[in-house]
């Protein structure tokens, strides 16, 4: 990965100048000067202090108030005296510089303090942003020009500041003197300014509008599509239970009739929720749209609170819209209930490493040799990406070790250059929704990537030209309803998909013709009507929502999300060969477990996500390492989200929660 910029120390120096006998507290005098001319002081080594002829009391009052300034003046990303400073829309400060570097090509940035997600509008986006009046104003009041690096000759002993004597109040960004009745206070931003300066703000706060506007339209679209997906989840469920109460019969009617009740009252209860979230996302377009058009004659003020109204509005609509969809709802055939789970992550049990006894110079000479290397690594992440927003699947390309990162707010997936953390492209598509997991065909160069909004797998060249779509929304065989987790098998080409609003994984070849699928099975059911007994063949499945699959030469590995278990198929007649884990937080169960991959030896590592952490499985089930925990530092998750192990054992996890992708 890319080495990390060694950040130089920061460096902030504040000269104050004594109007009335000028003496620079830094300042050496290259000869000495005459008594008669200015008054004598004392000038003392490094370590050692300088007599001054002012109190001890007003220096120290004065290091104090250049130990705030430091503070308000200092960029959170190189820390140094902020240069050019530019405010993000969440009026966070920041050199130019330092932006320019960090946005790089991004669609959507996180600020660095917030982490509030932020559109990045153009190419020209750094340099569109407005500057920070008010931190301009103070460097230019210490000495600093943040335009230039050219210092100003120190004022000579004589010489006395013209501001002494100056009336009125100070422009914060031309610095002229006006009077009172010239000058204006903005509400927002809490400065002064003159009749000139202050047309030029209302400009610069009615252009942030646009952005809010955008925003907004973003988070519209969402919510539809998860409207959408919402709304299936709850027809599903729905037929589940007419399922499971046939196989009841009449015995269990009146729990049916109380299921649909709960199912109806819950897909209402998040109808309702979405419909005045919709609501008030079109109220606030609708005042950001006419803030944009608006005329001379309404206020300044009423411009100004406008504009604060609806930047408040915006994040905290932002932020609903992200929470809306954190419950879900599974149907438990067991014990005939509906499961509701939020996505609130747990902190589980975990592992600490053992003490490494001997050198392993290959950990994958034998399972022994490989056991003994997971339990005695160290899993803190020598290097966190925090590039994108909500980050899902992840890949490594077989062609150029590119890594390859499905974003599913941004509507693309990232193509990184792993040696130095940078994106070299995205790959997306017009009808690219969310895409969530992606996979990789060597033999024929395509990617593939799941859309679980769209119902479908997007086909892109090893070069990022999209090629084409496969299957669309539906039951029957080749359709998809919110499929989620992908694989290829490179030596038969053939793809996996996890069929995940069906309950299935479907088989397909390279051009989306239907080959087969696990989980499906018909059974004969024996079904009452009119006082009599009918036995009739009916479609079941062993899954429940499933999310991950993984494929070995002679294996299929399939997560059952739902019922907390992982089960393995044998590939060439699909018997089932084994399955392991239960609901829980104890080693080796799960609660909302995600992803899975396997390493080179088939060894099963599968995303606990509900209780952050990942778990280690040997090819028979049993359970080699836990590591992991909950919480937002290195080696610590919210929510795992992708999980992808190289050929060198090393292991790439995804957080969606802490917006970043952990290498280790």
């Amino acid at each position: 990965m890319a080495e990390k910029v060694k950040k130089k120390p920061s460096f902030f120096n504040l000269r104050r100048w004594n109007s009335q006998k000028g003496v620079d507290d830094n300042f050496e005098s290259p000869s000495p000067q005459p008594k008669s001319s200015s008054p004598s002081f004392k000038q003392t080594t490094f370590g050692t202090t300088r007599s001054l002829s002012s109190s001890s009391t007003e220096l120290k009052s004065r290091k104090l108030s250049a130990g705030g300034i430091k503070d308000l003046v200092q960029c959170s990303l190189c820390l140094e005296v902020l240069n050019n400073p530019k405010m993000l829309p969440c009026q966070h400060t920041f050199c130019f510089a330092c932006l320019k570097t960090y946005v790089t090509d991004s669609s959507v940035i996180s600020c660095p303090i917030c982490r509030t997600s932020i559109h990045v509008q153009g190419p020209n986006f750094v340099e569109d942003l407005p500057s920070n009046l008010y931190i301009d104003t103070l460097l230019n009041m210490v000495g600093i020009n943040t335009k230039t690096k050219i210092e100003e000759p120190p004022l000579t002993p004589n010489t006395q500041s013209v501001e002494l004597f100056a009336g009125g109040v100070r422009c914060s960004h031309c610095r002229s003197m006006c009077d009172n009745s010239d000058v204006t206070a903005c509400e927002h931003c809490k400065q002064t300014f003159c009749r000139v300066c202050w047309s030029q703000h209302l400009e610069d706060m009615r252009s942030q509008l646009g952005s809010i506007l955008k925003e907004l339209d973003s988070a519209a679209t969402r919510l539809e599509h998860k409207t959408e997906h919402h709304k299936d989840r709850c027809d599903h469920i729905v037929e589940q239970i007419n399922v499971a109460t046939e196989e009841k019969i009449t015995a269990i009617l009146e729990a049916k009739m109380s299921l649909l009740k709960d199912a109806a009252e819950i897909k209402n209860s998040g109808d309702m929720s979405a419909l005045a979230l919709k609501t008030t996302l079109d109220e606030a377009r609708e005042v950001a749209i006419n803030a944009m058009n608006v005329t001379k004659s309404i206020s300044d003020n009423e411009r100004v609170m406008t504009f604060v109204n609806l930047h408040q509005t915006t994040l905290q609509l932002l932020s609903e819209v992200s929470k809306w969809d954190v419950e879900k709802f599974t149907f438990d055939k067991e014990n005939f209930k509906i499961e509701s789970d939020t996505t609130t992550p747990y902190d589980a049990e975990s592992d600490d490493p053992v003490p490494e006894a001997a050198k392993m110079y290959d950990p994958m000479e034998s399972e022994a040799s490989l056991v003994h290397w997971y339990r005695s690594r160290n899993f803190d992440p020598h290097y966190m990406w925090r590039k994108t927003s909500r980050p899902a699947g992840i890949g490594v390309s077989p062609w150029n070790n590119h890594l390859y990162i499905c974003g599913m707010d941004s509507h693309s997936v990232l193509v990184v250059e792993r040696t130095q953390a940078k994106i070299i492209t995205r790959l997306s598509c017009d009808e690219m929704l969310c895409p969530v997991q992606i996979a990789f065909m060597k033999s024929i160069g395509e990617i593939y990537v799941t859309d679980k909004w769209k119902h479908c797998i997007h086909v892109f060249s090893k070069d990022g030209e999209y090629l084409r779509s496969v299957g669309q929304k539906g039951s029957r065989v080749g359709m998809f309803r919110s499929p989620e987790g992908i694989a290829t098998d490179n030596a038969n080409h053939l793809i996996y998909i996890v069929d995940t609003g069906n309950d299935r994984v479907q088989v397909i070849d390279t051009d989306g013709k239907f080959v087969d699928q696990y989980g499906v099975a018909t059974k004969p059911q024996a079904i009452h009507t009119s006082s009599l007994w009918e036995t009739k063949d009916m479609v079941c499945t062993e899954f429940n929502a499933p999310t991950s699959v993984a494929i070995t030469n002679d294996r299929v590995i399939i997560l059952d999300s739902g019922n907390r278990r992982v089960k393995i198929y044998n590939k060439q007649d699909k018997n089932k060969i084994m399955e392991f884990g239960s609901l829980g937080q104890r080693k080796g169960q799960f609660r909302q477990p995600e992803v899975l991959a396997v390493d080179p030896m088939g060894f099963i590592l599968v995303g606990d996500s509900g209780n952050c952490r990942v778990q280690v499985f040997k090819p028979n089930g049993q359970l080699v390492r836990v590591f992991g925990r909950l919480g937002t530092e290195p080696g610590k998750f919210g929510w795992i989200s992708g999980l992808h192990v190289t050929k060198q054992l090393d292991i790439i996890v995804s957080d969606t929660k802490n917006h970043c992708v952990n290498f280790f």
